[in-house]
């Protein structure tokens, strides 16, 4: 069974999607609990959410004690099909598409981010990539269950499909014939491509895209984890929708 532990994460299931949250389990009495398991604890007996009050265990002062659990459902992708048909309707659009993104702590951070500047979903492959696992929930505090998360059989395929309903893919490289945000124009449906750290875009995919852009870097350290590199690039590509 899914259980997270970030009181974070537990916090915006608990606010913004409560039907993903079965129980909590709670390690401390109510009594004892701190300010902000008492707030998680308030929300839950709101929502009538059932709580489970286990003892407190011996190594409670270690740092990885987590307060609370909460068990979760099972995690639902949204359908591709008609997610695609609902962004025809728009005029302005941005996505996020991961290309075997293999790491569960990034997947997580950039959902958050995706998540928090308003962006329209995250695509990801089916095969050989990180999916939606209980670390992604708390990396993502949550962010994973309130923006739309889609797993897709090609991801190459994918990318035409947008392309063919007005989208522009703009992905990142460190080759020679990358441009920079600036020389970008205005960008008003828009899917951001992210590689893996090691190996970058695949080549097929480099080839759908329609732009490829890096960051210029000033100092010493010639590339970013790629968690911080999409949260500049997102928030940088709102400016060109």
């Amino acid at each position: 069974m899914n259980t997270i532990s970030s009181l974070s994460a537990i916090h915006h299931l608990l606010t913004h999607c409560p039907r993903s949250v079965k129980k909590l389990i709670v390690f401390v009495p109510r009594e004892n609990a701190s300010s902000r398991v008492k707030e998680i604890l308030e929300l839950a007996d709101d929502l009538g959410l059932a709580i489970d009050f286990q003892p407190t265990p011996k190594n409670r002062h270690t740092e990885t004690f987590e307060p609370i659990t909460a068990q979760i459902q099972p995690f639902q992708f949204t359908e591709w099909k008609p997610f695609l048909e609902g962004l025809s309707q728009k005029p302005t659009s941005a996505l996020l598409a991961l290309d075997h993104l293999q790491d569960p702590q990034n997947f997580g951070a950039l959902c958050r981010t995706a998540e928090g500047l308003g962006w329209d979903g995250v695509i990801i492959p089916k095969d050989r990539s990180v999916t939606v696992s209980p670390g992604v929930y708390n990396a993502s505090v949550g962010a994973v269950e309130t923006i739309p998360v889609i797993q897709i059989v090609n991801l190459a395929d994918a990318l035409r499909k947008l392309k063919d309903a007005g989208f522009w893919i703009v992905g990142t490289s460190l080759g020679d014939k990358t441009q920079t945000l600036k020389q970008l124009p205005p960008l008003e449906k828009v899917v951001l491509v992210l590689g893996t750290e090691l190996e970058g875009l695949s080549p097929l995919v480099a080839k759908t895209c329609d732009f490829l852009v890096q960051i210029p870097l000033k100092g010493k350290v010639q590339s970013l984890n790629v968690s911080a590199t999409g949260a500049i690039l997102m928030h940088a590509l709102l400016s060109k929708s």
